[in-house]
């Protein structure tokens, strides 16, 4: 636990200045151009809200993120990345030196109001504690380690998926876990990155606690319940750098964040941009967030609707920015299996000897398919009707799993009984327009096309990953949030047609619900953390796992591979889940020159 708190420190240090410095530079001066456009008078609505402690660390990560796949392009991630990193924060340290210390001091009086520094700090350290220890993702040991080895031994290597076909699974969050592991120290390589992720999730969560002072819900608590349920599942599990993980707390984060913008009226296009930049950051960890890029459609729509000089100019910068921030993860796609978007084989644009052989990657993408069905025989499941492999698969659930999915389906049908409702609105508000009658106003119509916006994008983010492989702890998130948005509409539509009193111990009622629920699931927490307690992990990280191995040579290096099972885990390097001996060969005489598919003799 020491240990993690030490490089948390460290990560929150440089992506805050590295956060801080890219928000203060591009939006001081959009700022400035669009003062000038309207002549000295910005209209309250044009002003820039994003620039907060939580979103400054969330933009360094980011950054830093791309800075590592950048620099794992054409070297390994190690001392010389940490020591250019650091100097890039001193240089912004100095630079903004009057900035910052009004920026702490601001920080330091609002922490300070309320104790809230004493809830941050407190949530600080027992997620720590939970990345210090816990249950190794079964993935992990499989390759996500020997993958973030890889980065931080040679960053990207040609034809890696080769030795490997799971190697082929590109994330940048393998590459951020290599840049913060510290391997290069001659100790363990840690790999405390997702356990950052739900911590700036948890610290997102705590703003819940408005709803005492505000005494009446808002959408974003719904979102924010869901949230603190998902912390208590995986509490004892992020100390793996899986990036399930990382991409369902993002997915969190971003959601929350928007239906706070939603429940604030807020009209600046500025903070949807940042958060649909996040939910391309989002599509670089896990492909299953490719649907959350149709929450981009809000700012865009926000911007072209006036076609003014400065949002265009706005609009090619973020187009600009998304490039930058896929463009890295892209290149390392392709370097490592010769496909744009492993294992998807229907983009083929590259005809290069490295390349994972279509009938693998093929067969690869369906036994993942197959898997997230519950089965295990790719050839009678793999492409399965519904009517075939649902059944198990529901019953395979555990209790709470199969009431998320049934609110889904319940929630799927409110939402097209509201989308039906909300165009029947929008035509009648255009012909009472047209006739000069209003019946709704304009700051209502807009916070339903955000509503729509939102609930459908979950919604589709649900069915895709449905289609695609239905494993519950890779969609859990799209299923948690669809039922909490959808079914928490409903609830603030009925709960603002109550009478006032009535409403008020309705309001007390949930709380105390919450207050039990929370407590019941506490104590269970600690019950059974007290039977894996270890004191060892107050200070240090627990290690990745070792298991026994032989050995095969391909052009006179030693590989590994496990007796028995598919995991070696992080230390046997470099690794396979078997013996490779005749189906790969060098592209050239060493390691980093790559590898192809053995030529047929």
């Amino acid at each position: 636990m020491f240990s993690v708190t030490l490089l948390w420190i460290y990560v929150i240090l440089t992506t805050y200045l590295v956060g801080y410095c890219f928000l203060n530079g591009i939006l001081s001066l959009e700022e400035k151009k669009l003062y000038a456009s309207h002549k000295g008078k910005i209209k309250k609505e044009q002003r820039y809200r994003i620039k907060s402690h939580k979103n400054y660390i969330i933009t360094g990560v980011v950054l830093t993120t791309v800075y590592a796949q950048f620099f794992s392009l054409f070297s390994g991630i190690d001392l010389a990345e940490n020591i250019l990193l650091v100097a890039i924060c001193i240089v912004i340290a100095t630079y903004y030196r009057e900035e910052l210390r009004e920026d702490l001091s601001d920080l330091v009086r609002r922490l300070r109001s309320r104790g809230n520094i004493f809830l941050y700090v407190a949530v600080f350290l027992v997620i720590a504690y939970a990345t210090a220890h816990g249950i190794m993702h079964y993935d992990t040991d499989l390759y996500h380690a020997q993958s973030i080895r890889w980065i931080e031994e040679y960053g990207v290597v040609k034809g890696l998926g080769n030795l490997h076909v799971r190697l082929a699974y590109n994330s940048s969050a393998f590459a951020l876990s290599a840049l913060y592991s510290m391997a290069f120290l001659g100790g363990q390589s840690y790999h405390v990155m997702a356990g950052f992720f739900v911590l700036l999730l948890a610290w997102q969560c705590l703003d819940i606690k408005h709803v005492f002072t505000r005494k009446y819900f808002v959408l974003s608590d719904f979102a924010r319940l869901a949230a603190i349920y998902y912390l208590f599942t995986v509490f004892d599990e992020i100390v793996s750098p899986a990036s399930d993980y990382f991409l369902a707390a993002l997915v969190f984060y971003i959601v929350i964040s928007w239906l706070d913008l939603n429940v604030a009226h807020e009209k600046s296009y500025v903070p949807y941009i940042h958060l649909a930049l996040l939910g391309v950051y989002a599509v670089t960890i896990k492909l299953a967030a490719a649907p959350l890029l149709l929450l981009s459609l809000i700012p865009i729509y926000k911007l072209v609707r006036n076609r003014d000089r400065h949002k265009m100019r706005v609009l090619a910068i973020s187009v600009l920015l998304a490039l930058i921030i896929v463009a890295p993860f892209l290149i390392r796609n392709v370097l490592i299996s010769g496909w744009l978007v492993y294992p998807a084989t229907f983009i083929d644009l590259f005809k290069v000897a490295w390349k994972v052989p279509k009938g693998l990657a093929q067969y690869d993408a369906l036994e993942i398919k197959t898997f997230g069905r519950g089965f295990t025989d790719v050839t009678v499941y793999g492409n399965a009707p519904l009517s075939v492999w649902f059944p198990t698969w529901f019953r395979a659930l555990n209790s709470f799993d199969k009431i998320v999915i049934l609110m889904d389906i319940v929630s799927i049908a409110i939402y097209l009984l509201m989308a039906g409702l909300f165009l029947g609105t929008h035509f009648e508000k255009k012909a009472n327009k047209e006739n000069k009658i209003f019946t709704i106003s304009h700051r209502t119509m807009l916070n339903q096309v955000d509503f729509m916006a939102i609930g459908g994008t979950m919604i589709l983010s649900l069915l895709f990953w449905f289609n695609s492989a239905p494993l519950i702890r890779y969609g859990i998130v799209y299923a948690l949030l669809t039922a909490s948005i959808i079914c928490g509409r409903v609830f603030i539509i009925i709960y603002n047609r109550l009478d006032r009193s009535v409403a008020l111990t309705v309001f007390k009622c949930v709380l105390a619900m919450f207050a039990l629920w929370f407590i019941y699931k506490g104590v269970f927490l600690i019950m059974d953390e007290e039977k894996r307690f270890n004191a060892k992990w107050l200070v240090e990280q627990q290690d990745y796992g070792t298991y026994e191995v032989d050995t095969f040579d391909i052009n006179g290096t030693t590989f590994y591979y496990p007796i028995s099972g598919d995991r070696v885990g992080y230390e046997p390097f470099p690794s396979s889940s078997k013996d490779m001996t005749g189906e790969i060969e060098f592209i050239g005489n060493r390691i980093d020159n790559g590898f192809r598919p053995a030529k047929a003799e």
